[in-house]
């Protein structure tokens, strides 16, 4: 490279390092995701809210055991539900045994009592256990409901501020409200899967003193888990404000040996939860694959 010649020798180091600032690059500044705190705390919700639902609908010794949720910049939530199912089922044709391959040690004595019950052995019922299920539950259910009793009640106050507020802060006090209202929203899907737990337990004791007992509901009996989670979906997914409608709710179904994906757009996940769209279409216009 010949140097032009007006550029002094004394200035060939300067001259050179201008001409190969020009050839070199310089990282790019990280792009932020927009409104990432809302994103990511909707998606928390919405795996609380749909793990209390599954809890109540999934039959079949199929149990949840965790549920979490986290957000994939322009991709959508990923919503993991790890499933635990029997491993084991002793059938002699008028009655099931299931194991599942995670024990309570706690549980024994009722797994022992039922195990025998079906051999048709006549053994006391061991009802202190069962008891001391039921108070769990119940304490369960009155910290739940003083939870939405302050919630409640800060939702009261929010409201107020909002009728007085300044045009300048009624977004950031709406914010607040949504907020809130979806906070609600989980804790009362937790609430009434607890008050179905807490029916079954009255069911099993009615049972244990030989008193009468109707018909326990069974309302997925003969529902495949894929249905029940995209029904899940459609009630709970339109939660997820902060997602544009190209995105995607993908539920990750992991089992003790395999995984199983649902792909859901946000934009049909609202139209179900409208009511345009019915429970079988969402999951028939999901992607499904394993993985």
């Amino acid at each position: 490279m010949k140097l032009p010649q007006f550029i002094p020798q004394a200035g060939l180091l300067a001259f050179s390092l201008i001409c190969l600032s020009g050839f070199l690059t310089y990282p790019a500044k990280a792009r932020e995701v927009d409104n990432l705190d809302d994103k990511q705390r909707e998606a928390r919700i919405v795996a609380d809210v749909m793990k209390s639902a599954l809890r109540s609908e999934l039959r079949n010794g199929v149990r949840v055991t965790t549920v979490s949720a986290e957000y994939l910049a322009r991709q959508g939530v990923l919503i993991s539900v790890k499933l635990n199912a029997p491993w084991l089922v002793i059938n002699d044709g008028d009655s099931a045994i299931e194991f599942n391959g995670q024990l309570n040690l706690e549980e024994i004595p009722t797994m022992v009592e039922n195990i025998l019950s079906d051999l048709k052995i006549d053994v006391k019922p061991y009802e202190p256990e069962a008891l001391e299920a039921l108070r769990d539950l119940r304490e369960e259910q009155r910290e739940l409901r003083s939870e939405q009793r302050e919630l409640r009640s800060d939702l009261r106050k929010e409201r107020r501020d909002l009728v007085r507020a300044e045009a300048d802060d009624k977004d950031k006090v709406q914010q607040r409200i949504d907020q809130l209202e979806l906070e609600l929203q989980a804790l009362e899907a937790q609430s009434d899967a607890l008050s179905q737990d807490i029916d079954r337990q009255y069911e099993e004791l009615r049972d244990y003193r030989g008193g009468p007992s109707s018909p326990s509901p069974q309302p997925a009996a003969n529902r495949d888990t894929n249905t029940i989670i995209a029904q899940a979906v459609c009630d709970y997914g339109a939660t997820l404000k902060a997602l544009r409608s190209d995105s995607y709710v993908t539920i990750a179904i992991r089992r003790n040996n395999s995984n199983e994906y649902l792909a859901f757009l946000m934009d049909h996940v609202r139209s179900c939860n409208r009511g345009d769209m019915r429970t079988d279409r969402l999951l028939e216009l999901a992607y499904q694959y394993e993985g």
